[in-house]
């Protein structure tokens, strides 16, 4: 390749990133720079500057961080398809293949290839990133870069834009930074990000550091003194430093305690860094001779390291004033990889580490991706799976698992096995069994207990917090809402027939079923019907061509229309559908009404819904056609539960609340929620409780409204 002779500020920054890096090849390098400075000639940014300074500061993070030439250019090239009438070609053929596909990979989609919303337009982009990225991860290192410099340089951007691009940020590049354990970079887009969302408190926080400086670097010395006499003493070879830790989490340390500037005393955090694991614990056993510790803050990311591979002991403990002080041991390797993350070493072990399980996260958020097509859901799974991890739990055979705070058994049992989750009824900690609902303690180990009779329930979706146990829940319940459809439209389908009576010999092939009602095959057929996508009244215009004589005058039945719930010995004999009292994937009770045990009620098939459960004489049924409803009862073998709410107007007499509380215990039912508003002469009550039946309910609404002082009770 011929040498490019280069304007004396391009020879200086090649100067600048063989310094940084001498393993650089530098005549690509030189030629990057020239075909970037023509490329984005006449071309500035914000600032003034020419467009160039941004790539050129991309480029030299990279090199800093001792990425490979190829990423090295890809940092020069990275706008270049973007901003330029330069191809992805061009560049594959001048730089190489892997430099183009890092370069593509972190090239946004065109709104000339996407024709939506802004929304749809940034899913689809991060959909490319993250497909790439779980191909090359030096990907991301290159992301973060130009993210980086760009909030370096945001102060020139309009103050809204500054906000949106903050926020996102926030969202998405520093959860990035920590997954990947580039801790450096993550205080620094933290900080960055913070002083345009809440300029205030940033100022605040900087004030307060700014004046507090002097007694901050008194008191740094005070616990960094005696450490080092202590360690001289023991003949100990160790480095200790002092630092302040960033504005970011100095702020979310106030919000999470719910305290003041103040009041927060552990700002600072003391390393010591050493050469040996053994001399880790050695040093701690020291730090705890010369100070109390505080056993709940204590972690040993030694014995179990992050995904992103960090290592080091954590452990506060009270120094000097009776202030915390955070101390953090490591050795210089983990020390390295907490700086400047594992990813820069893929760079050399791209093979080798691809492999390893700290990349299943990016592959599993790669897989889901592509299983999520509304591009509002996929971004805020995104936010949500990128959080740093909150809590860290074990099985029972000692493997961790890292959850985010709020994280249920459900989401635990999951993280495990998909099959697990599925059949979850719940767990046992510490010898206690809870449900698979509830909410799991940090550090605790987790033995899930499952029943292959147990069947995922819709609630699920808004209990469980992991991205993993929200797809697969879907997942199980697109497959179920598709069994059931087939089901419940075929059963929709044979009960047509029997009204026109029409022999097995007589029915339509299924060529012609599919044919008249545009479906590929007959399940298909069926899922129609049976998600209410298709009106009664076109299958009862379709049979009564094929009816016997006497029928065809009369092609519609009376509304609403019977269910044969299961074939019959005798064919007058229909049946409308029964239903227990709780909900499943295709039947819903309608809130408009809340139907219960013992009422009559009547089905309503909604598109994609299935069958909405509504009171015989609801309102809501006006607006429902009748071709769309179908005959229902209750199942009088059911044992479940049901929900209820009742309000009740009362005088405001003393005591009034627990005779009513007394009523719904004999009445055997389960009060779940209840309000009380009281004025100088009336009171009202709201409650929500489980009952099982009509009758049962009305007998407790006669015994509430025979209690002194009440003026209406009245269901809602």
């Amino acid at each position: 390749m011929q040498t490019e002779f280069l304007q004396p500020t391009q020879e200086h920054i090649i100067s600048v990133l063989m310094k940084k890096n001498p393993s650089l090849n530098e005549e690509m390098l030189r030629s990057a720079v020239a075909f970037i400075a023509e490329a984005h000639k006449g071309q500035f940014r914000k600032s003034g500057m020419p467009y160039t300074e941004h790539p050129y500061e991309v480029a030299k993070i990279l090199a800093d961080l001792k990425l490979d030439t190829s990423s090295v250019l890809a940092g020069l090239l990275h706008d270049v398809v973007e901003d330029t009438p330069h191809t992805l070609s061009e560049i594959k053929t001048r730089f190489g293949e892997d430099t183009a596909f890092m370069v593509d990979a972190v090239t946004k989609i065109s709104a000339a290839q996407k024709q939506d919303n802004k929304v749809e337009q940034k899913a689809e982009t991060y959909r490319k990133f993250i497909t790439a990225m779980a191909k090359d991860p030096r990907v991301i290192m290159i992301k973060i870069a130009d993210r980086l410099h760009n909030m370096r340089t945001l102060q020139y951007m309009k103050p809204e834009k500054r906000r949106i691009i903050a926020q996102e940020t926030l969202d998405i590049y520093t959860p990035l930074t920590h997954r990947f354990g580039l801790y450096q970079f993550k205080s620094e887009l933290e900080d960055l990000a913070f002083k345009y969302i809440n300029p205030v408190e940033y100022k605040r926080i900087i004030d307060h550091l700014l004046n507090s400086k002097e007694e901050r670097e008194r008191y740094i010395k005070s616990v960094i003194g005696p450490l080092q006499i202590k360690m001289a003493l023991e003949d100990f070879d160790c480095t200790i430093q002092g630092r302040t830790k960033n504005i970011y989490s100095i702020y979310g340390k106030m919000q999470s305690r719910g305290c003041g500037l103040d009041d927060i005393f552990d700002i600072f955090a003391i390393r010591i860094i050493v050469e040996t694991i053994p001399e880790c614990y050695l040093a701690l056993g020291y730090v705890h001779n010369l100070w109390t510790p505080l056993q709940g803050l204590f972690k040993d990311y030694i014995a179990t390291p992050k995904p992103n591979l960090y290592q080091s002991i954590h452990t506060t403990v009270i120094g000097p004033e009776n202030k915390m002080v955070e101390v953090q041991i490591r050795t210089k390797d983990m020390d390295l990889t907490a700086e400047k993350g594992f990813a820069a070493h893929w760079a050399y072990k791209l093979e080798t580490q691809r492999s390893g399980e700290e990349l299943s996260w990016l592959e599993r958020l790669a897989k889901l991706q592509s299983e999520i097509p509304d591009s509002v859901e996929f971004l805020d799974f995104l936010r949500v799976d990128l959080k740093p991890e909150g809590i860290t739990v074990f099985t029972p055979k000692g493997d961790s698992i890292e959850l985010p705070d709020g994280s249920t058994v459900l989401d635990f049992a999951f993280a495990v096995h998909t099959d697990l989750g599925l059949h979850c009824v719940g767990a046992r900690i510490n010898n206690n069994v809870i449900s698979a609902t509830k909410v799991v303690p940090n550090g605790a180990t987790i033995q899930v207990l499952k029943s292959h009779n147990q069947e995922p329930k819709p609630e699920w979706l808004e209990i469980v917090r992991t991205v993993k146990a929200k797809q697969e829940l879907r997942r199980w319940m697109r497959t179920s809402i598709s069994q059931e459809s087939r089901i419940l439209g075929k059963e929709l389908w044979e009960r047509e027939l029997r009204v026109f009576k029409i022999q097995q010999a007589q029915q339509p092939s299924p060529e012609s079923i599919c044919k008249n009602f545009g479906t590929p095959t007959l399940d298909a057929f069926y899922e129609r019907l049976g998600q209410g996508e298709m009106p009664l009244s076109d299958l009862q215009k379709f049979i009564a061509q094929i009816a016997p004589q006497e029928y065809k005058e009369n092609s519609t039945v009376s509304s609403p229309v019977k269910l044969f719930l299961k074939d019959q010995a005798d064919e007058t004999n229909q049946l409308p559908v029964e239903v227990g009292n709780e909900a499943s994937l295709l039947i819903h009770f309608a809130s408009c009404c809340t139907p219960i045990p013992g009422e009559d009620i009547v089905g309503a098939l909604i598109p994609k819904r299935g069958i909405e459960v509504h009171k015989k004489n609801c309102p809501e049924l006006k607006k429902v056609p009748t071709s769309r409803l179908i005959a229902m009862e209750w199942n009088v073998d059911s044992k479940q539960e049901f929900r209820c709410h009742l309000r009740i107007e009362t005088d405001n007499r003393k005591g009034i609340t627990a005779d009513i509380l007394t009523e719904i215990s004999k009445a055997n039912a389960f009060l779940e929620r209840m309000s009380v508003v009281s004025a100088r002469d009336a009171g009202r009550i709201r409650m929500e409780f489980r009952i099982f039946r009509r009758e049962q309910l009305e007998h407790l609404i006669s015994r509430i409204e025979h209690i002194q002082g009440i003026r209406e009770v009245k269901r809602i």
